[in-house]
């Protein structure tokens, strides 16, 4: 996924979430609704791997549209509860949304800081009030995922668990497709991360996590393939994620271009009936308060 990414330590990240939280809201309409499933099998692998069951009280970092939240809710039952923050008014109307389609009682969604989780309206943050935090795809979008690890270390129950899914290695034949459109537009991308970003090794992440107080620290490698009908759906796709703030850099004067360029890669990427692939290598961690 292409998107805003950072994770500076000087940035005290005031105006990053802000440009985060409307960078959002423009893509709630339109958000795992253009008929490619990807975020949400992505949150069920994550749900899976942390072990999360039934009766716990979870709390979902950065919970979008609900793709972690959801199997979350579903997995602790009736007698438990999964909790959803989202800086994204609008991210946040798509999870209740989906919470109340399903009748999920035990699941909530709030507008907040999923960095701090300070402040939330109605919800619990006592020390220790928690038995998982998850954070599916999102941690990499915080100005401070270390001040975020630590914070989440404090709401967990001494033996519970936090689980993380974030990006590994992109598939290496979409590397020309990125990199003709990259001379057009000015916003950054999950595609180049800051030198001091914790998700530029496995390594680095397990580092951060022992130093916020966390043991165990495990991480496993899945692929996640996701398909296109053709280079129009792709585009769709694009702008229904946070990839959009890439595309809304590029000036007007030259977006025509800057397609024409990305296209033709896309040509070069298609299969006989048209339709194209993506692979890349989803990174799965789970580490314990102990």
């Amino acid at each position: 996924m292409s998107s805003v990414a950072h994770g500076g330590a000087a940035d005290t990240g005031a105006e990053l979430k802000a440009e985060i939280a409307g960078l959002f809201d423009r893509s709630a309409p339109t958000y795992e609704r253009v008929g490619v499933e990807h975020f949400a099998d992505l949150g069920r692998r994550l749900v899976a791997r942390s072990g999360t069951s039934a009766g716990q009280r979870v709390l979902d970092a950065g919970c979008g549209t609900g793709a972690v939240l959801v199997p979350a809710a579903l997995a602790v039952g009736a007698e438990g509860e999964a909790v959803g923050v989202d800086i994204s008014a609008g991210m946040v109307a798509r999870a209740r949304a989906e919470i109340d389609r399903l009748g999920l009682t035990q699941a909530r969604a709030v507008t907040g800081d999923a960095e701090t989780v300070t402040g939330l309206d109605g919800v619990s943050t006592a020390p220790g009030s928690f038995d998982a935090v998850l954070a599916g795809i999102s941690l990499f979008f915080f100005p401070r995922p270390q001040a975020a690890v630590s914070r989440y270390r404090e709401l967990l129950r001494p033996g519970g668990r936090f689980a993380v899914s974030w990006w590994g290695r992109q598939d290496p034949r979409w590397e020309p497709v990125f990199a003709a459109g990259a001379p057009y537009g000015t916003a950054g991308s999950s595609h180049r991360l800051p030198e001091d970003s914790p998700f530029r090794s496995v390594d680095a992440l397990h580092a951060v996590l022992t130093e916020a107080g966390f043991a165990g620290a495990e991480t496993v490698e899945e692929d996640c393939v996701t398909r296109f009908e053709d280079a129009d759906h792709w585009w769709r796709w694009v702008w229904s994620t946070a990839g959009r703030r890439f595309w809304e850099s590029v000036p007007a004067s030259r977006r025509q271009e800057a397609e024409a360029a990305v296209n033709r890669e896309l040509t070069r990427l298609q299969a006989p009936d048209g339709s194209l692939s993506s692979s890349v290598r989803v990174r799965f961690t789970v580490a314990g308060r102990p």
